[in-house]
């Protein structure tokens, strides 16, 4: 601080100190530096109260008054003194998206008032990307969809050496366009956003393009050997840059990745500060009971689904205000697992509303891209059909599902509808069809590389169906 010659010396000083603790995570130090130097600016976020509705609400009111080509060809913003403050709000924009999602939006909201008051800047994108992840986060997707081209647009018209914020405006512009967009279609977006980031030198956002790249891949059914050294990758470029955050959330996916292909290996670079990580911060936390009930549902163990369900479930009251792919996946297969466990346990009532819940935000989702989620909607309307014991509309549902996923070149999803098929057909004593299901599961399941589910599954048929004598009571099969 002593070196600084003027004001403006000091600001980038402090700017650089935020950032430095940002990336060292100590996320809730750097947002508190950062809110003190806005204050000291002029600028008050600390009072700042009204909901992530209402913020959203003004923020469209404030952008009613202008076209989309008046907001593209705007006055650029001069005062020095905006400028680093701007600078300072895009920073705080992303530390109080990971761990303040109810103020973020508050900071999305202060870049667009001044950037419409003022001039534009190159924070500005940055505030207009995060306005459409809001909107679509709350319900509207096409109309986010529009602010996340927008952010692009304005992105574009920068001088490519004023591009910092680049990285940040692809990274969560993409998670919007894979509600619109094919999702395989996506995946190359992540890294572009971490190619720019990595080019500004934004460690962070190189490493949240890499954390949701490589989260995708195995979402839109990649091979799983691929999606295996991309974790491996990714895991290896966030250690070294000491990323632990990001990291630890990727190593739960890694966990299932390893379990699918049938490996033993288990994730590198545990630590003490890892298991601290992993014990109190909600979104790690979350990502590793997720990823716990999903395997546990993949390999059919019902007391682990229901217990890391219910784990999770507690655990996700504080949400993102973002809106992201892993949304919709999380509710896809905890309405499957919901489903499973409608018809097994005691409080079937409550497990079946959950599923339900999960079914209508699908069948919004197929709403604005058929491509990606109709397959899982005609999935969990199947599952639903079959808790209610309207057993004809399931099997018209599950073949719905079979022949949408293969459509859309989800071959992940179609060995999974094939195999729920199967639990339904053997409920019913339909061997022959039960093993026609089983069957192609397991092709499928050996062409995604899911060798460990493949294993399991031969298991269960070869147990469960094959020697079964003529008048077992399949119904007490507990895969079902």
């Amino acid at each position: 601080m002593r070196k600084a010659q003027t004001y403006e010396d000091t600001l980038n000083i402090l700017y650089c100190l935020t950032c430095f603790l940002a990336y060292s995570s100590k996320l809730p130090e750097s947002i508190e530096k950062g809110l003190d130097i806005l204050s000291q600016l002029g600028i008050d976020l600390r009072s700042k109260k009204s909901s992530i509705e209402a913020c959203v609400k003004e923020t469209k009111y404030l952008l009613s008054f202008s076209s989309e080509d008046e907001i593209l060809n705007m006055r650029r913003m001069t005062d020095p003194k905006l400028i680093m403050a701007m600078k300072f709000l895009g920073k705080l924009e992303l530390g109080m998206t990971q761990i303040m999602p109810e103020s973020a939006p508050h900071v999305m909201q202060q870049i667009i008032q001044l950037s419409l008051l003022h001039g534009m800047n190159p924070v500005s994108p940055i505030g207009f990307v995060h306005l459409g992840s809001y909107i679509a986060k709350l319900g509207d997707v096409s109309e986010g969809y529009r602010y996340v081209k927008l952010a692009r647009l304005l992105l574009d018209k920068l001088d490519p050496r004023e591009r910092a914020a680049e990285g940040e405006v692809i990274c969560f512009g993409t998670q919007v366009r894979t509600y619109v967009e094919p999702l395989q279609s996506t995946l190359e977006y992540h890294y572009e956003g971490y190619a720019a980031a990595m080019s500004s030198g934004d460690i962070m956002q190189a490493a949240l393009n890499n954390l949701f790249g490589t989260g995708m891949c195995s979402f839109a059914g990649v091979n799983l050997q691929t999606a295996y050294e991309k974790c491996a990758e990714s895991v290896n470029f966030m250690h070294e840059r000491k990323v632990l955050i990001f990291m630890m959330q990727l190593q739960c996916i890694q966990r299932s990745v390893f379990k699918l292909i049938g490996t033993d290996e288990k994730p590198k670079y545990e630590s003490a500060e890892g298991e601290n990580i992993l014990a109190t911060n909600n979104r790690v936390m979350t990502s590793d009971y997720f990823q716990r009930a999903y395997t546990s549902f993949m390999f059919r163990l019902y007391d682990d689904a229901k217990h890391y369900t219910e784990k999770y479930l507690n655990c996700i009251v504080n949400t993102w205000a973002n809106l992201f792919f892993q949304h919709a996946y999380h509710a896809f297969y905890m309405g499957l697992i919901s489903f499973w466990l409608a018809r097994k346990s005691r409080d079937g009532q409550l497990w079946h509303e959950r599923g339900t819940r999960s079914k209508l935000a699908l069948k919004k989702w197929a709403e604005s891209s058929k491509w990606t989620f109709e397959n899982k909607w005609y999935l969990l309307e199947a599952e639903e059909s079959y808790c209610n014991n309207d057993f004809d509309t399931a099997k018209l549902l599950y073949e719905k599902a079979i022949s949408s996923a293969k459509d859309h070149k989800f071959v992940h999803e179609e060995a999974l509808a094939c195999e729920l098929a199967g639990y339904f057909s053997v409920e019913f004593r339909d061997t022959e069809k039960a093993i026609e299901y089983f069957l192609l599961a397991h092709e499928k399941y050996h062409e995604w590389g899911a060798f460990g589910k493949c294993d399991s599954l031969f298991k269960f048929v070869e147990s469960s169906i094959s020697p079964l004598p003529t008048g077992v009571d399949h119904s007490e099969v507990h895969h079902g």
